[in-house]
């Protein structure tokens, strides 16, 4: 049975004879087919012309144009009808070399008359199932077809839409840009500019699109070379450029402006638009200036202030020389004249102290000039004792350490030579076991020198208040100080000095410490530094 919705299947049948016809109609009855009956060849030639059909059942004796005749001009003047199987009916055995013959027509097959119903329904029923199978399988692919259509038709509205849409979000975004968004050609004409180029320019899109005003027109006189140069070599080597510039506007007035573009090109490499972003960075560029105004300042001051440091350190270090050698020589007559005024003695001792003091920060302050003028120079010496140097600096700190409750505990037994500048490496040392004393007074310091694989190392432990994160941070910065200058004194100079020396000798030095658990300044320092 045919499915509802299918059309119904045609059978034609052709025969003169119209008791003929009405009993072969009968006898398919059962198929459910639409029938469609011709008395004639060309009758049936007209109808095969206007339908298609499942199946012809053709009389093969008939007056005018008979079967053979007719199947023969079908195949012939409607070759789109080819493939419409054709059965012959023959009422006499003698007819039966024609229907042979006919097979060349395109027949399939033949019956005799009178027909038997059951071998005419067993042969029609093939061929109708055949036209149905493939009118079925047409249907389908039609449909199919016919939802591809829809479903690329869909795509494609969508694409459209999604398109439109995306261009309207552009759009907005272009309009909205606190810059100006652009497209030109190769000769610098406008194709596309965004609506930002009025804010930034003075001008309207319309102007530059319609090429009343051209970009290179509002270039600096003084930037134009430099910018179309830079442009021309990126878009030579096909590069994106950026560069900064300055553009007149319509008021007459002059603003800084960041271009990034980027050039597209034809499949042959050659440059087909300009695509980029310019924005106003006027005021980036005015901070820049200010700031490297300042920079200039701040510069000029801190040379002022170390060629003042330079000067007041030469001037103060001229008359501390001979006061201290008159205190020497004062203490010295009161020892020979008066050597029972223990008031007299501790005065000037104290002042002598006090000299001492001022001429080590004098010392200071000169170094710390020549390091920032690099000026800081060596005078190396074959076979210097560090060992030696440390036990010698720590004698001389026994009353200092004394004085303070600190006892020396020191390390440094045997000998380590190396290539070193003795009265540099001194400073060093002092620097690190002043500060020991100053920040662990109350506790033991301990000094200690070791060499291993051509480096010595030395290191000075406190056990006093320690340092946290911050101040180990900047804690060998110049001028800088770990604690308030109205506890402990100095100029945060020390360590700022003993750090320039170290890596001067090609060494590196570094401190652990923690809040309240002292600290442990490293030095390690090539036995053989390398060559000045």
């Amino acid at each position: 049975m045919q499915a509802a919705h299918a059309p119904r299947t045609s059978v034609l049948l052709v025969d003169d004879q119209p008791s003929d016809l009405i009993a072969l109609e009968r006898h398919l009855r059962p198929f459910e087919l639409h029938i469609v009956k011709a008395r004639s060849g060309e009758e049936a030639l007209d109808l095969l012309e206007d339908a298609d059909f499942a199946l012809v059942l053709m009389d093969v004796k008939m007056p005018g144009l008979d079967g053979l005749e007719t199947a023969r001009l079908l195949r012939k003047h409607a070759p789109e009808r080819r493939h419409v199987p054709l059965i012959f009916l023959t009422g006499a055995s003698r007819e039966e070399v024609s229907v042979a013959h006919g097979y060349s027509t395109g027949a399939v097959d033949w019956l005799r008359k009178p027909v038997e119903p059951e071998t005419l329904r067993a042969k029609v029923r093939v061929f109708v199932d055949l036209h149905r199978e493939r009118e079925s399988l047409r249907r389908q692919q039609a449909e199919l077809h016919e939802r591809e259509r829809e479903m690329l038709e869909a795509s494609r509205r969508r694409a459209e839409e999604a398109l439109r849409e995306s261009q309207r979000t552009l759009s907005t975004l272009m309009d909205n840009l606190p810059g100006m968004a652009f497209r030109c050609h190769p000769d610098r004409t406008f194709a596309l500019v965004s609506e930002g180029c009025l804010g930034l320019t003075g001008y309207t899109a319309a102007e530059f699109v319609s090429g009343a005003r051209r970009w290179t027109d509002l270039l600096h006189p003084e930037d134009v070379g430099r910018v179309e140069q830079a442009a021309e070599e990126a878009f030579a080597a096909g590069r994106q450029l950026t560069v900064m510039y300055r553009i007149q506007t319509r008021e007459g007035g002059v603003k800084w402006v960041w271009d990034r573009s980027v050039g597209i090109y034809h499949p042959d490499g050659a440059l087909r638009f300009i695509e980029g972003f310019a924005a106003d960075i006027s005021d980036r560029k005015a901070a820049e200036m200010e700031r490297e105004r300042l920079v200039t300042e701040l510069r000029e001051a801190v040379r002022l202030r170390e060629e003042f440091l330079s000067v007041a350190s030469h001037e103060l270090r001229t008359p501390l020389t001979p006061l201290a050698l008159r205190l020497q020589l004062l203490q010295q007559a009161l020892e020979e004249k008066c050597p029972d005024a223990e008031p007299l003695h501790r005065h000037v001792e104290a002042a002598r102290g006090q000299v001492r003091r001022l001429t080590s920060l004098t010392d200071s302050l000169l170094d710390a000039t020549r390091i920032s003028s690099g000026r800081l120079t060596l005078r190396l010496e074959e076979d210097v004792d560090l060992a030696a140097l440390v036990r010698d600096v720590a004698t001389d700190f026994e009353t200092q350490a004394a004085r303070v409750d600190c006892p020396l505990v020191v390390e440094a037994a045997g000998r380590i030579l190396g290539r070193w500048d003795v009265l540099r490496l001194e400073q060093v040392v002092t620097n690190l076991l002043s500060n020991a004393l100053k920040f662990g007074a109350g506790r033991a310091v301990h000094l200690r020198v070791v060499e291993r694989d051509g480096w010595a190392r030395l290191t000075v432990r406190d056990e006093g208040i320690g340092m946290d994160e911050g101040v180990r941070a900047r804690v060998f910065g110049r001028f800088e100080r770990g604690v308030s200058d109205r506890h402990y004194g100095g100029l945060g100079l020390g360590l700022y000095i003993s750090r320039e020396v170290v890596e001067a000798l090609g060494g590196r030095i570094h401190v652990e410490s923690e809040p309240g658990r002292g600290a442990t300044f490293t030095v390690e320092l090539p036995c053989r530094p390398p060559l000045q």
